[in-house]
């Protein structure tokens, strides 16, 4: 298994389609396309391959900051964050730590934090506070962050 930084032009749909086949119970397709497509910076994003090159798991990434969601942070303000956008893993391979490499990999690329929107209906927050802390919350979601620097 290999983590590969950036996802060319020719292989974004099936990224969409490949994290879609994992989120479907939670969204409409059409949404979920539209979604990633606008919030996803592809050549700072990681995929998680294996020998065959296929997709593994995805962590993508977007260049919203923190403060164009949360106004009451301004400690952020002047910090440069990035946005984890979606992460999965396939189902094969849950439990084996590449869910934590695939969370480790933003911390490489040189900003000061990551924030994330968790979906509340994933029910997932439990993993996420083991790395990030607990901002605020919306009435879908959880909002979380963790520093790097």
């Amino acid at each position: 298994m290999e983590i590969i930084k950036g996802i060319p032009q020719e292989e974004r749909l099936e990224a969409i389609k490949w994290a879609f086949e994992r989120f479907k119970y939670v969204t409409i397709e059409s949404y979920f396309f539209g979604i990633i497509a606008q919030e996803t910076n592809w050549d700072i994003s990681a995929k998680l391959v294996d020998n065959n090159n296929t997709i593994m798991g995805l962590y993508l990434l977007g260049n919203k900051q923190l403060s164009s969601i949360v106004k009451t942070y301004n400690k952020y303000d002047d910090l440069k964050g990035v946005e984890g956008v979606l992460l999965a893993v396939d189902s094969s391979i849950r439990g084996l730590g590449w869910g934590n490499k695939l969370k480790d990999y933003p911390s490489t690329l040189g900003f000061d934090y990551i924030w994330g929107q968790q979906l509340k209906v994933l029910n997932n927050l439990d993993d996420w506070l083991k790395r990030r802390i607990l901002i605020t919350t919306t009435n879908s979601c959880y909002i979380t962050l963790e520093e790097y620097r």
